[in-house]
């Protein structure tokens, strides 16, 4: 008789919270995920199995929106391994999903623990238990991406890795001008 892997689930996505809550150098000394901590310690971060034999992703999203959550965290559930290049059209399929029944200020973000990404070695998606699914306010999102690119939180990243989070490096460029023209000024 097999273990099931999803037991203590929760317990096993607190260790990886932590791992996500670390400050590293790869980051430019910031967490992996510099918000997850204050979502979690306002408890404003669902966290649920999402079983896709039993319920489907917008069911999920109306739990949450029932919830006092403001974000939640989907451990799916999957007797399949989902390939790290799958990810992004996963992502991309859930998306348009919530975008057709009405959700559209919502946005999906997956993380899969066989992605190879990393940066000079780390690859925090690696800690991940399991696949999950993180749905969020998609300007939340937005807002949170953009003041990371006033830090050095992408700086040691390489074009494959900003090229898969849709970072141009023009808007890198951007940042680093605008750090320049400050200093001239003072």
């Amino acid at each position: 008789m097999t273990k099931c892997p999803y037991k203590n689930f929760k317990q096993k996505i607190a260790k990886f919270i932590n791992v996500l809550r670390e400050p590293r150098e790869e980051y430019g000394g910031l967490p992996a995920c510099p918000f997850v901590g204050a979502e979690i310690d306002k408890d404003k971060l669902m966290i649920e199995l999402f079983d896709p034999k039993k319920s489907n992703i917008v069911e999920m999203v109306e739990k949450l929106i029932e919830s006092q959550y403001d974000s939640a965290l989907f451990v799916q559930v999957t007797d399949d391994e989902i390939d790290g290049e799958e990810t992004f059209e996963y992502q991309s399929f859930i998306n348009k999903t919530l975008r057709k029944a009405g959700y559209g200020h919502l946005k999906c973000i997956c993380f899969n623990p066989n992605e190879t990404y990393h940066i000079n070695g780390f690859n925090a998606r690696k800690h991940a238990p399991y696949f999950l699914i993180n749905i969020a306010d998609s300007d939340l999102l937005s807002k949170a991406h953009n003041s990371l690119l006033k830090t050095k939180y992408f700086d040691k990243m390489n074009k494959e890795y900003l090229d898969y989070l849709k970072i141009e490096e023009k808007q890198l460029r951007r940042k680093n001008e605008n750090k320049k023209m400050f200093k001239m000024r003072n």
